[in-house]
């Protein structure tokens, strides 16, 4: 690929042609045609002049826990917070401010490890902060708006803005800051014993662990509950569990999980979801609606 005349400091970050698989956890997918990973806010301002100055379109990634890549790749420009600002964590008493490149495991241990309680309950989410907030990763034991107190975006034309927690909509699986990128978040905790916390977390993921393959190549859950159904419980019912194209296939520990099994193609992925969403509106009259992302 003939490399695009741009900003010198982009020409040191830019990369091309650079295979996604390693950087989703399904392990599938093609390559980017321009893989970016800023430092700072100042480089991810430049990165996104100059995909508005070359019309290119842009892509946000985080752990790629989230997202289905499609096997003929990305063209565009894919931006990867994985630079140093995009990664720190600061504790002052009972606030976090992450950044949004930040693991949420690593954001939970470490608050955890400071004494303080709130963020146990999403433990055994794959993903970044800033990831998790757009699209308000959460279940059972509660969501990670729940402790939000503000949080920094940038628009895709460059403008930063802080928003209060009051300022921003957040639904199930999702919010109103689309056309943005979450920059860094700041929490407000609970104070707490290190040892109850670390507690709370052991137990919420052994009893996510059993219930979910967290172990293999998978995107989390394929598909959002619905108003009267769970999406696990209406793909079990229907006899997918077990439902197999090429290398995926529905798990037999969670039905609104699909896994890898080692040699599965996107394309493998994406029929497999065709067929239970087919399925399912067919056998029930639902229409499912995929949480995941695809590219």
């Amino acid at each position: 690929m003939n490399m695009i005349s741009s900003p010198e400091i982009i020409d040191e970050i830019f990369r091309y042609d650079v295979p996604l698989q390693r950087y989703t956890s399904f392990r599938t997918g093609g390559a980017a045609e321009i893989f970016v990973e800023p430092g700072n806010t100042s480089e991810l301002k430049k990165v996104l002049q100059f995909c508005r100055d070359e019309q290119k379109k842009v892509f946000i990634l985080g752990k790629g826990t989230n997202l289905l890549v499609n096997d003929s790749g990305v063209k565009g420009v894919v931006i990867h917070l994985g630079g140093v600002d995009f990664k720190e964590i600061e504790i002052n008493g009972r606030h976090v401010l992450s950044g949004a490149g930040v693991g949420l495991a690593k954001l939970i241990r470490k608050s955890a490890l400071s004494g303080l309680e709130g963020l146990e309950g999403l433990v055994g989410i794959p993903g970044t902060v800033g990831g998790a907030v757009m699209m308000n990763a959460g279940g059972k034991y509660g969501d990670i708006s729940d402790t939000i107190d503000s949080l920094t975006t940038m628009t895709f034309d460059g403008k930063i803005t802080k928003h209060s927690r009051d300022d921003v909509e957040f639904a199930y699986r999702g919010c109103n800051l689309s056309g943005q990128i979450v920059v860094n978040v700041e929490f407000t905790l609970k104070e707490s014993k290190i040892e109850v916390v670390l507690e709370k977390m052991d137990e919420i993921y052994k009893e996510k662990k059993e219930k979910q393959p967290l172990s293999t190549f998978n995107a989390g859950s394929i598909f959002k509950n619905t108003q009267h159904f769970k999406a696990a419980e209406l793909i079990e019912r229907a006899g997918l569990k077990g439902q197999k194209v090429g290398g995926a296939v529905v798990s037999e520990k969670h039905a609104n999980f699909i896994v890898n099994t080692g040699n599965a193609t996107s394309a493998d992925i994406l029929e497999l979801i065709k067929i239970i969403k087919e399925t399912i509106k067919k056998k029930y009259n639902v229409s499912l609606e995929q949480e995941i992302q695809i590219w």
